[in-house]
């Protein structure tokens, strides 16, 4: 391609010094007359970006951090593509270092520990929802490098999958820890998904969702024991949105706010393992369930209104429309039903409200 720029150029200058010198060419030119064309042509199918009517997300505009469409065929960005490898590279070495430090510190030799109802699943939701996350940030990153919306899909997918395996090998070697089939599954999951909502645009109706507020919040009990609060599972809720227009028939749908949806969502409340409740830390509540003699907890099943934040918020700026769109993978509170040891009718889940 730079062979065909120069010789285009080269073409072109030739043609304007022959303009000012009032030159009569009266041999045949070198090259056809629709060489200029099929030059043009070549460079611009090069740098050829996607329309915003066709870049889209469940029906509506997607956005990148810095608001540029991307291409349709990878044009490398050096800078851009310097930039993301450091800041990402830089990230990852600060992380391992600090969990190096902390839950990795005591290692052994690696292992293979299924954990199939750790959490009592919730970490298994946790996992496709991290990957799936992952998977969406780096295809970010690789789009602002230069890459094509379709290998910046992959490229990104591939990194979040390998990414999550990395964390499980790593757990393999812990003493605390071994490698779980199924956290690795859960990560294959979540990577499907995000490469799935790619070749496959009906699966964009649905949309993993996290949210994180403290237990003792909402008179809950956290996680005992925790370190961190990604793993305080207690006070994690992980849903599965619906797009309720693109779902629905027309005749009904229209009548439906765009930004309104419908989400599921599942968590843990009061996990707590045995040892923590032989030293007074927690105690077993009415209906709480046991997983094999060594923790406890109280599974909640919850039906919620929710918000698509991409039509919920006004549009603006390339930076606030493409937060706004990544926000939309976390879940605000909202009206909800949960059935757990009791059903609870919330007016702003998970908080209750009472009303004198």
């Amino acid at each position: 391609m730079k062979k065909i720029i120069i010789l285009y150029l080269l073409f072109s200058c030739t043609n304007l010094i022959a303009e000012n010198c009032n030159c009569n060419i009266s041999e045949p030119l070198l090259y056809p007359e629709n060489t200029i064309d099929t030059f043009q042509t070549s460079i611009r199918q090069d740098y050829e970006r996607w329309e915003q009517s066709q870049f889209l997300i469940a029906g509506a505009a997607r956005h990148t951090i810095t608001g540029e469409l991307p291409y349709k065929k990878t044009n490398i960005k050096p800078l851009n593509f310097g930039i993301f490898v450091g800041v990402l590279s830089a990230f990852l070495y600060w992380q391992h270092q600090f969990q190096m430090e902390t839950i990795w510190k005591e290692q052994t030799d690696f292992k293979i520990q299924e954990d199939g109802k750790y959490a009592m699943y919730a970490d298994k939701a946790g996992h496709i929802y991290g990957c799936f996350l992952t998977s969406y940030l780096m295809t970010d990153g690789f789009m602002q490098s230069g890459l094509s919306w379709e290998s910046a899909t992959i490229a990104g997918t591939a990194f979040g999958l390998a990414y999550s395996t990395y964390i499980e090998v790593l757990d393999g070697y812990g003493k605390q820890w071994g490698f779980s089939p199924s956290d690795f599954y859960a990560d294959v999951a979540g990577a499907a998904l995000h490469i799935g909502q790619f070749y496959i645009p009906y699966l964009q109706i649905f949309t993993p969702k996290f949210m994180y507020i403290p237990a003792n919040w909402h008179n809950e009990r956290k996680r005992y024991p925790h370190e961190m609060f990604n793993d305080d599972y207690s006070s994690h809720t992980l849903w599965l949105s619906v797009n309720l227009r693109n779902t629905l028939p027309e005749s009904i749908s229209q009548h439906i706010p765009k930004w309104l949806e419908l989400s599921f969502g599942y968590a843990v409340r009061g996990l707590c393992d045995t040892v923590q409740a032989s030293l007074g830390k927690c105690k077993p509540c009415r209906g709480d369930k046991w997983v094999d003699g060594f923790y406890f907890g109280s599974p909640r099943y919850i039906v919620a209104l929710d918000y698509n934040l991409i039509h919920l918020l006004p549009d603006g700026g390339y930076f606030w429309n493409w937060l706004r769109q990544s926000l939309n993978y976390f879940k605000l509170p909202s009206p909800a039903i949960e059935f757990g040891r009791v059903t609870k009718l919330y007016l702003v889940y998970p908080f209750q409200i009472k009303i004198k």
